[in-house]
């Protein structure tokens, strides 16, 4: 997984980051999208294709940007020094509940398979982008999501072994809120929790009349909603 900050638009558009993940037993393009930043919902996006479209990778290989690894400068809340382990990312939680093993390059030269897919498409990609006449964020998207079956057709190759290092998705697994941003938070006197400017009000149910000093958590979806659970049982939205 990697991102390239480039001019794609040679000037017609904004400044876009294309996020990319490449399987390294067949030089596939398995996902890819263009986003205003190299950000943490575009990982998600990028994840959560994977594994609807082929599966749960076993493994995946990244540089040590802090969207994946927390920062060893960080300093570490009260909670995490008595677990003596930093709260992964967000995006390495989602790595974690799928159980897949992230392994991080410690310099630009060990991405090498990711450094060649740019330089390729830093050249044939920016010729269909500039053939299109793409501007815009959605229409590079539209332009990147026809020219990836031709890449693929042209440059991946097929593996040496024949089994699949992607595992398959169970159904029990609810995919919205694993490809979700999650935060724990206290329930307030008042019923209600509180993240940033918005206030989720919980109503009393058949188990609890209040959830006032319980802990929850709150999981904001890739759609924006807000969804609030309190051991593992989905209370309010």
């Amino acid at each position: 997984l990697d991102g390239s900050h480039h001019d794609w638009l040679q000037g017609r558009g904004p400044s876009m980051t294309l996020l990319a993940a490449i399987d390294d037993a067949t030089s596939e393009v398995v996902a890819a999208l263009f986003r205003d930043e190299e950000d943490s919902h575009g990982y998600m996006l990028l994840l959560r294709s994977i594994v609807r479209s082929r599966g749960i990778p076993l493994a995946v290989y990244s540089d040590r940007h802090s969207i994946f690894v927390v920062s060893k400068k960080t300093d570490m809340t009260i909670e995490e020094q008595l677990a003596g382990i930093p709260e992964p990312t967000q995006v390495g939680r989602i790595l974690d509940d799928f159980s897949i093993e992230l392994i991080t390059a410690q310099s630009p030269q060990a991405k090498g398979r990711v450094e060649r897919l740019w330089n390729t498409l830093q050249d044939r990609l920016l010729n269909e982008l500039r053939l299109a006449n793409a501007s815009t964020l959605a229409e590079a998207n539209a332009v990147l999501a026809s020219y990836l079956p031709k890449h693929n057709a042209k440059f991946a190759c097929l593996p040496k072994e024949t089994t699949s290092a992607y595992r398959p998705v169970s159904a029990k697994l609810n995919l919205d809120v694993i490809f979700s941003f999650q935060y724990d938070r206290t329930v307030a006197n008042d019923n209600t929790v509180r993240l940033g400017k918005d206030v989720v009000q919980i109503q009393p149910n058949h188990e609890r009349s209040s959830y006032a000093k319980a802990r929850t958590r709150i999981c904001v979806g890739m759609d924006g909603s807000i969804s609030v659970y309190y051991a593992g049982r989905y209370i309010a939205f």
